[in-house]
C-alpha cells in the first residue's frame, strides 16, 4: 500500500506540543446530529413493530367473536339471501343451539284520544 494515497496529518502546535486536526471527524464516534437521527429512526421502527404487534392481535381476537362458523354462519347467510322466513330461521337456529327465539312481538295497542269537550263561553 502507498502511503502517498493517505498523507497524515501535519502537527500543528509550538514547543514540542503536537496537536492534529481532524476536520470533521470526532475520533471516529458519530457526531450529536447522527445520534439524534438513529433515535427517531429507531423510536419509529419500535412504533411500527408495536402497531403491526396490536393490529395482528385485534384482528385475530376480533375475528373469531364476531364470524360465526359452521351451520350457524351458513344459517345466518340463507336468512340473509331471503332463502328462509324468519320462523324457519328462528327455529333451526334454535335447534342449532345458537341463542333463543326472541318473544313474538306483542300486539300494537291504539289509545284514542277522546275530542276536547267545548268550553262554556
Amino acid at each position: 500500500m502507498d502511503s502517498d494515497q493517505f498523507p497524515m496529518p501535519y502537527p500543528r502546535g509550538a514547543g514540542g506540543q503536537m496537536f492534529v486536526e481532524h476536520a470533521g471527524n470526532a475520533g471516529g464516534w458519530p457526531d450529536g446530529l447522527s445520534w439524534v437521527m438513529f433515535a427517531l429512526l429507531l423510536l419509529l421502527f419500535l412504533i411500527a413493530v408495536a402497531s403491526l404487534a396490536f393490529a395482528l392481535y385485534d384482528r385475530s381476537h376480533r375475528g373469531a367473536a364476531s364470524a360465526p362458523s359452521g351451520a350457524l354462519g351458513e344459517l345466518e347467510l340463507r336468512y340473509a339471501r331471503g332463502e328462509l322466513e324468519r320462523d324457519e330461521y328462528l327455529q333451526r337456529r334454535a335447534d342449532l343451539g345458537g341463542a333463543p327465539a326472541p318473544p313474538p312481538p306483542q300486539e300494537a295497542t291504539t289509545v284514542v284520544v277522546p275530542p276536547p269537550e267545548p268550553q262554556p263561553t
